[in-house]
């Protein structure tokens, strides 16, 4: 594996550093993070068609070109949705990808489009980059996509100016990317070379009915007393898709016909086609603080992407009934809210309402009474246009990263000396650092006064973020309510900041040291909320005893803290303090019987805190407590009085070793998180937790058993023991009737599961892998709602229970690495299997015959395995789109070596649906039956490694066949004709092989690999090939290599990036020897080709098993010390010991070639120390493309060889080549 890793990717070695381990394990997170999919909305209706339409114009699997979908429509017409529906579709094709939203929106802001490059760049890389303006950011974009297939879809695109900044031109991107923009203009889109077009259409009656009544009456289809009214409705509405919602949702508490019939009035008493008044109506049925709160969301919150419960915060510090008004607006359809509390509301909706925002002031011309556009602020501001009709203003100037070059300079160096995990994050850490904290900057991006606020007497929400503000603050409006002001340069915050009608302050990420403290006699009835998050200078908590009325302290990462003033044990009213992550905070309150309302206490993290009051108990009102990280040894007796505690968090509290008996006290807990503490016991008292739903002890390494009082935990979802050192599962008859994910996975010592699982009658997924069991009880069958069973790495389990044929909600079976010998006789009755993986189930050598009764098998994964003979059911797994059946060795090392022989019946041709087939080593023989052409779905076929010496006709009946691999196929003597679609072709190592059809008709294929296929002398139609990318030839007859490059000569070699076969020269305008870039005016270096000729000792090619030469590298130099180095894609390893000549052509866009500067050297060396002898290094040369030298798109030969392109000097360099020179011995 370690000689294998060298080829490419991170390489995991014994004398690894930790954090190199970590990093691969952050890096797998990113990755599946990136795969989550768009919310799309909760009810949709004719979606799936438009969805399939769109797969119909694209074939997202593959991997040649760039394609550009443009998306366009009117407003609220369902272009987004319909965009989110496609993108979760075909999400898994790519590996990166990206989903930008509200361009149009965001694009307007001040840096907006710089913002949406970081975003862009960001998402696909998990890096945060430096930009200052849009050109830098076009090429950091370049920089970051070349040679990725690359999903980017952007939303809302009203200027093609967006478009160029945050894609940039098409060549940038690897083989197979899709971009799609989605506009209501079709005009944009005719700028923009896209390669398809799609018109999103509004809605038919019946669709538009079927939505509307959904939001009307709850219902599929409208009650016939209302369907001629919902009918008049939905034509007036257009059968626009948020129109229909929207107007139906009104309707939804209105159930009379008369009601209906006084909207229907108001409807048609609009303009046609002017769907911000049908949406206006909606608005107007709100009452006045609804409509506050609608204007609010839609003109300032919306902007700053806060949470439900951020905004439901600065409402209820403004005097309103939030959660009601939020109610209201959700019933309404004017605003979503989605599962991770996050506000979402149509832009044609937020465009209405800021519509209505604007107010006539007489003898003025028209003013908002809301501000969320920096020019306009700044306007007003300056000024002094404020008027006591503004309620709320937004802007935020976001905090610059200093840049330290020369620290980047060294960190790159180390990075690209050697590439990994470890040098990766200390090249992020020195090329972006903050401020130091004790640091204060210099200046700040913009100052403001405080004088123009004066005038806006009813401003109640403020958001000034990273501005300096000047002059008194005692000056700012009285109304205020809300104010964020992240990144504030003071100090010492005033005390009479905190005073007057503020409900709601903001000041996380902020320098300030210390909050005076207020020593006037009032009492402060109105502060709410204060947010100090991240302020890392911050010395002391403030005195807030006079703020009587403050409900929510947040104090997370401020690092400086070292205990909690005993004042605030006397905040009567909080309901939350925030703490988590004070890593010096090494005190807590003594005393928290003040804390009376309190319901959420935060501590985790805060690793030096050792000891919790005594009487925590005293919080009568707390649900939740989390303490995980923290250094506590025990939890106190009076825990018992936390009677509506719901969640408590101990993870990783290893000094944790017990559990007070009067937890069992705490009949309202319903999370329990033990994950990773010093347990050796669990009390009997835990059964009494009447409530408890989520039990997670996954990591206890001391905890061998847990008591049988666990069954009576009624309301159990959730039993997590992973990795525990339990030993048994006193599991009992009935119990755990709500129980639906059940893991013990890779508990050592766990040896037998108990016949009682079978009662757990709601289980969903039951994990046991990696446990020591010998069987499963027959009982388990009787899980009558299991969806997912994992059992992989069992080595002591060998056969399943024949009752698993009962388990009919089975979805997903999971055995890889078991042990299992046979599968029951009746398997087949598992209806609902739509998945299932027995890698490497070395010991199962059968399938039964009920296999085939699978008909929602979807995936079948049975590499590895010892089964020799398919069942003739095989062919009636109707769904199968993927079967792995590939057995090792992938390749023959020695001809002596006995074939693993799988017998396939002759109904596998009715596998009609199979789009992945991967059968290498599998020892098929003889000649393939000709039927193929009945299994045209398949896309990817791998054969390699097999012993037919012949492939049917049929074959050019798989019509969608994209990957052909043959790979040592030894005894394969022709090659029929090929499917036209067809974009890699491998047949290295077929020695037998003597005749090849003509490949002329395959225009898309990109890759072409004969490597040793000695007994073929010419390969017809290869000069037809115009999308060829890579050719490789190494180890092929003299005879045929002539002829090659005879068809190489007449042949488009533009896009060829790789060539290897027979020579023994490189083109003379090659430069031997080190290359050193001198930058040219007005000419960018486009490109780097490099050649070398390779010869493998006659003794060292039989043992040199790898697919590739791996001894010949490339480094970029300055000053002589290499910055970079790559080794070079020799692909195909030569059974001959003849030069042979290898061509690599890079893009200016190729990682290693994007570092070269002016005066940087390219040299070309063997690799030291090697991987494996014998590889000689005979000629090597490189050659700098510059902009102009190979792009020439006429007819080159009227051009004299000095104006030739670099491709066109190339084909005349194959036609040099005369007979017997095509090679020659070492």
């Amino acid at each position: 594996m370690k000689l294998v890793g060298n080829l490419s990717g991170f390489v995991w070695r014994e004398d690894s550093a930790d954090d190199d381990m970590i990093g691969l394990v952050v890096k797998r997170v990113l990755a599946e993070v990136s795969n989550t999919p768009e919310t799309v909305g909760e009810y949709t209706v004719g979606l799936e068609s438009r969805v399939q339409d769109l797969m119909d114009m694209f074939d997202v699997e593959s991997s040649s070109g760039v394609q550009i979908l443009g998306i366009y429509g009117m407003g609220g017409i369902g272009k987004t949705t319909l965009s989110k529906a496609f993108y979760n579709k075909i999400i898994g094709n790519f590996n990166h990808r990206v989903f930008i939203k509200n361009v149009r929106e965001r694009s307007s802001d001040q840096d907006g489009i710089v913002n949406l490059q970081k975003e862009f760049i960001n998402v696909l890389t998990s890096l945060v980059p430096q930009i200052e303006d849009v050109d830098r950011g076009r090429e950091k974009i370049k920089e970051n996509v070349p040679e990725k297939k690359i999903l980017a879809v952007l939303d809302d695109v009203d200027n093609i100016n967006q478009v160029d900044a945050l894609v940039g031109e098409t060549r940038w991107y690897g083989e197979g990317s899709l971009i799609i923009i989605i506009t209501r203009d079709e005009e944009i889109l005719s700028k923009l070379s896209v390669t398809q077009q799609y018109e999103v259409q509004c809605l038919t009656e019946e669709q538009a009915l079927k939505l509307f009544s959904y939001h009307s009456l709850r219902k599929e289809k409208p009650t016939e007393s209302l369907l001629d009214l919902s009918t008049k409705i939905v034509r007036i509405s257009g059968y626009l898709p948020l129109a229909v919602e929207v107007f139906g949702s009104l309707l939804f508490d209105k159930k009379g016909v008369k009601e209906w019939q006084i909207q229907l009035g108001k409807l048609k008493n609009t303009q046609p086609d002017n769907l911000k008044d049908v949406l206006a109506l909606s608005f107007e049925s709100l009452d006045d603080e609804e409509k506050k709160v609608f204007l609010d969301i839609a003109c300032l919150f919306l902007r700053m992407q806060m949470t439900k419960e951020e905004v439901v915060e600065v409402l209820k510090g403004c005097g309103f009934n939030a959660e009601a008004a939020l109610s209201v607006l959700r019933q309404k359809s004017l605003i979503k809210i989605f599962a991770d509390n996050t506000l979402w509301m149509h832009d044609q909706i937020r465009d209405m309402g800021r519509q209505m925002d604007l107010i006539e002031i007489p003898g003025d011309s028209t003013m908002r009474s809301r501000f969320w556009d920096r020019t306009e602020i700044m306007t007003l501001l300056n000024n002094m246009k404020g008027t006591s009709s503004i309620q709320g203003i937004i802007f935020d100037f976001k905090k610059k990263t200093s840049w330290d070059s020369s620290a980047e300079d060294i960190a790159v160096r180390n990075l690209q000396n050697n590439p990994g995990i470890k040098s990766m994050y200390s090249y992020l850490k020195n090329k972006f650092i903050p401020f130091q904290e004790e640091e204060k900057p210099k200046c700040y991006e913009i100052t403001i006064r405080v004088e123009p606020f004066v005038p806006m007497n009813k401003l109640r929400l403020l958001q000034i973020n990273h501005v300096n503000l000047e002059g008194n603050l005692k000056l700012l409006p009285s109304e205020l309510k809300w104010i964020q002001w992240k990144g504030c340069p003071l100090e010492n915050l005033p005390p009479d900041f905190l005073a007057g009608q503020i409900a709601v302050v903001d000041l996380s990420e902020s320098r300030i040291r210390r909050v005076q403290n207020i020593h006037s006699k009032g009492v402060d009835e109105n502060l709410k909320v204060l947010n100090l998050r991240g302020c890392h200078s911050l010395e002391a908590i403030p005195d807030l005893s006079n703020h009587k009325a403050l409900e929510k302290l947040v104090l997370e990462r401020c690092n400086l803290l070292v205990k909690v003033p005993r004042s605030v044990g006397n905040l009567k009213t909080l309901l939350q303090l925030d703490l988590r992550n004070c890593s010096n905070l090494s005190k807590f309150l003594v005393d928290v019987s003040g804390l009376k309302r309190l319901e959420k206490l935060f501590l985790s993290g805060c690793s030096n805190l050792s000891v919790l009051p005594e009487n925590i108990g005293a919080m009568p009102c707390l649900k939740e407590l989390l303490l995980d990280g923290t250094a506590i040894k025990n939890l106190p007796e009076s825990i018992y009085r936390l009677e509506n505690l719901e969640k408590l968090s101990l993870k990783g509290c290893r000094s944790i070793k017990e559990l007070p008996l009067c937890i069992g006290t705490l009949t309202s807990l319903e999370e329990l998180y033990l994950d990773g503490t010093g347990l050796q016991t669990l009390p009997n008292s835990i059964g009494y937790l009447k409530s408890l739903q989520k039990l997670h002890l996954m990591h206890c390494a001391s905890l061998s058993k847990i008591p049988d009082t666990i069954n009576e935990l009624k309301s159990l979802k959730e039993l997590f023991l992973n990795g525990s050192a339990m030993e048994e599962l006193p599991l009992s008859p009935g119990s755990l009737q709500c129980l639906t994910d059940f893991s013990v996975g890779g508990c050592n010592f766990l040896k037998q599961i108990p016949s009682s699982i079978g009662g757990l009658n709601s289980l969903l997924q039951l994990q046991l892998d990696k446990t020591p069991i010998e069987t499963l009880p027959e009982e388990i069958g009787a899980l009558h709602f299991i969806r997912k069973l994992e059992l992989r790495n069992c080595k002591s389990l060998k056969v399943l229970p024949e009752s698993i044929r009962d388990m009919d909600t089975l979805h997903s079976l999971y055995l890889e690495g078991s042990s299992i010998e046979k599968l029951p006789e009746e398997f087949g009755k598992l209806e609902n299997l739509v998945l299932l993986r027995m890698n490497n189930c070395k010991k199962l050598k059968r399938l039964p015959e009920s296999f085939g009764d699978l008909k929602s098998l979807h995936h079948l994964f049975m590499q590895e395995t010892s089964v020799t003979k398919l069942p003739e059911s095989f062919g009636n797994l109707s769904n199968l789109r993927v079967l792995k059946m590939l057995k090792k060795p992938l390749f023959r090392s020695s001809e002596s070596e006995e074939p693993h022989f799988v017998e396939v019946p002759n109904s596998f041709s009715n596998l009609l649906l199979l789009e992945d087939l991967d059968a290498r080593s599998c020892g098929i023989s003889g000649k393939i039956p000709d039927v193929l052409e009945k299994m045209s779905s398949v896309k990817i076929l791998n054969l390699g490694n097999n012993y037919f010496h012949s492939l049917p006709t049929s074959l050019k009946g798989l019509s969608n066949l994209k990957n052909l691999s043959l790979y040592d196929c030894r005894e394969l003597k022709c090659l029929p004709p090929l499917p036209w679609k067809l974009e890699q072709l491998t047949l290295a190592n077929c020695f037998s092989l003597e005749s090849i059809s003509n490949l002329s008709n395959l225009k898309i294929l990109h890759e072409l690999n004969f490597t040793n296929c000695e007994k073929v002398i010419d390969i017809p139609g290869l000069e037809h090939l115009t999308a060829l990318q890579r050719l490789y030839m190494s180890g092929c007859n003299s005879t045929c290599s002539l002829a090659v490059k005879k068809r190489l000569s007449k042949a488009s070699l533009k896009l060829l990036r790789n060539l290897s076969l027979p020579g023994n020269r490189i083109p003379d305008w090659f430069s031997q020897g080190p290359v050193t870039f001198l930058a040219q005016p007005n000419r960018e270096l486009t490109g780097v080709d490099l050649a070398v000729v390779v010869a493998l000792k006659h003794e060292t090619r039989d043992d040199y098993q790898l697919p590739d030469v791996v001894e010949v590298q490339a480094q970029i130099l300055k000053l002589g010390e290499a910055l970079c180095t790559h080794t070079l894609n020799l692909s195909g390893v030569p059974r001959t010991s003849n030069d042979q000549l290898h061509i690599c052509r890079y893009s200016a866009l190729h990682p290693m070639f994007m570092t070269i500067k002016d005066g940087y050297t390219i040299q070309v060396i063997k690799r030291q120390p090697p991987i494996k002898q014998g590889v000689e290094l005979k000629i090597h040369g490189i050659h700098l493309v510059y902009e102009g030298d190979d792009d020439f798109k006429g007819e080159e030969h009227l051009l004299t060889e000095t104006q030739q392109s670099v491709s066109q000097k190339l084909a005349s360099f194959f036609r040099s080549f005369k007979g017997g020179e095509a090679s020659s011995e070492s």
